[in-house]
């Protein structure tokens, strides 16, 4: 091996180490702070989850308001009663403790995905590294 390829060889090494360390610990930092956020200070997560806090489609008082009052057909009652039951389903998968555990889940999952896929590669190279640093 030439005295360029070494050089190269050693800088692609290191740059390699750095980047997995450096998204290793960025994935450390993500699980850490989700795992925080709901354990220990639940409060610092409200308002966190841009998705726990879309507003429904439908300005639901004013549908509310028109439920019991009998207009229109039979048919755009029933049309009432499914927008009604199709907020409350929406209303209890993107409000409160659904919201938050399906999206600190979600972080939680691409913490961990980080660190699974960094940490090997940090240790394979930071090994070679030793390796040459030996035979030098």
């Amino acid at each position: 091996m030439t005295q360029k390829t070494k050089i190269v060889r050693t800088i692609y090494l290191y740059v390699v180490a750095l980047l997995s360390l450096l998204f290793l610990t960025i994935g450390l930092g993500n699980l850490i702070n989700t795992t925080l956020k709901a354990y220990a200070f639940p409060e610092a997560e409200k308002r966190d989850y841009n998705v726990c806090y879309h507003s429904y489609f439908y300005p639901m008082t004013e549908i509310e308001k028109i439920k019991n009052i009998p207009l229109g057909t039979e048919e755009q009652q029933i049309e009432i009663n499914n927008i009604i039951n199709e907020y409350n389903s929406w209303k209890e998968q993107n409000t409160g403790d659904n919201c938050y555990k399906a999206e600190r889940q979600k972080r939680i999952v691409d913490a961990l995905t980080m660190i699974f896929v960094s940490l090997p590669l940090y240790i394979f190279h930071w090994r070679l590294i030793k390796k040459e640093k030996k035979e030098s």
